[in-house]
């Protein structure tokens, strides 16, 4: 990542008194990145950035950089509100949660928000908008410069994560910035390559209004993972989503996730905006199916949850989606030429004693 986003981060904590020379050093930065002449164009590891990232909201106890209303967003505030959404069918239902759980959040505070729906659909229904916080565009008529990069760094994070939920990469057609440039367009578009509008009325993106009814891909289990280093993957997500192979998309839109229905190969084709024909076309060019990729899904599935030893087997049997245990027990000697009760013994998987 450039390292003037270090650049940023660090900023913002100096100007509110943090002591940045720890902060970088907990982070593991070799270099002050607010010694940097603006021309230097030097990059740090995205997982560096991560920490710093880590470290400067933890500093500030507050996960909004000082952009919200009149108050911090306390440390841990994403987290609950990845839980409270993680389960929803789709992503037009977590974006509505997370008004809810934005309205509850000011509330508490005794400040009133309206839960409206944080994006809006065009006549036509071809186009969705997606608004930054309507409580924070208020709070943030005023765009300085450092504050609108804040917002587009902001609106970046919730689009790559809105991606994440879906397990794919989201096009984003336009980006509607409040305040005139602060930066040159390549600053810009690393955040966004496409067509951003300034002096506008709010903050927002546009994008396929198709996307909202997307699934959700994943679970309490891949959220925890997700968690751990957050918001590394965030950072990364697009390189990983944008190589050659479809199959790592196909996979998350799978996910783990197996008491719920599969999407159909007509489903999962217009899910990733492509035709059927392309969809077969691409599978059979890496040599694979959409019945094989699925078979890998749920073999990976299984013998990571048959590596718990707080599982029984008839509990993985049911988290895969079977309503018979002999029905499960056959396909995964399908996938593995092993029973499950031969794959724990061989990896010395014992069951936990309640």
């Amino acid at each position: 990542m450039p390292a003037k986003y270090a650049k940023l981060l660090l900023k913002v904590a100096q100007e509110q008194g943090y002591d940045v020379n720890q902060l970088i050093y907990d982070a593991g930065l070799s270099f002050n990145p607010l010694e940097l002449n603006t021309d230097e164009e030097l990059e740090i590891p995205a997982i560096i950035f991560s920490k710093l990232y880590r470290k400067v909201s933890g500093a500030m106890q507050d996960e909004a950089f000082g952009l919200g209303t009149t108050y911090k967003m306390p440390p841990g505030t994403f987290r609950m509100l990845c839980y409270c959404i993680i389960h929803c069918s789709s992503l037009r239902k977590a974006l509505d949660r997370t008004t809810e759980f934005t309205a509850m959040t000011y509330g508490i505070r005794g400040i009133t928000v309206k839960a409206e729906p944080p994006y809006r659909v065009s006549a036509d229904g071809s186009e969705a908008t997606l608004v930054y916080s309507s409580a924070s565009n208020k709070f943030n008529a005023e765009m300085t410069p450092a504050k609108q990069l804040s917002v587009v760094n902001s609106l970046s994070l919730w689009h790559r994560f809105c991606s994440w939920l879906i397990g794919n990469n989201i096009a984003v057609k336009r980006v509607n910035l409040m305040g005139s440039p602060s930066l040159n367009l390549s600053g810009y578009r690393y955040y966004f390559d496409c067509p951003i509008e300034f002096d506008q009325q709010e903050n927002s993106i546009v994008i396929n209004a198709q996307m909202l009814d997307a699934p959700l891909v994943h679970t309490e289990e891949s959220l925890e993972s997700f968690l751990e280093t957050a918001p590394y993957q965030l950072f990364v997500i697009k390189e990983e989503q944008g190589s050659d192979s479809i199959i790592p998309r196909i996979r998350a839109l799978i996910g783990y996730n197996f008491t719920r229905r599969i999407p159909s190969f007509d489903e999962l084709a217009e899910l990733l905006n492509i035709s059927p024909r392309t969809l077969r076309r691409r599978l059979e060019k890496e040599g694979t199916s959409y019945q094989k990729v699925k078979d890998e899904c749920r073999r990976d599935a299984s013998i990571d949850y048959l590596s718990r030893p707080n599982l029984t087997i008839n509990s993985v049997a049911a988290l895969m989606g079977f309503d018979e245990p002999s029905a499960f027990h056959r396909s995964f000697k399908k996938w593995t030429d092993m029973t499950p009760g031969e794959f724990r013994k061989k990896n010395d998987i014992h069951l936990d004693e309640c």
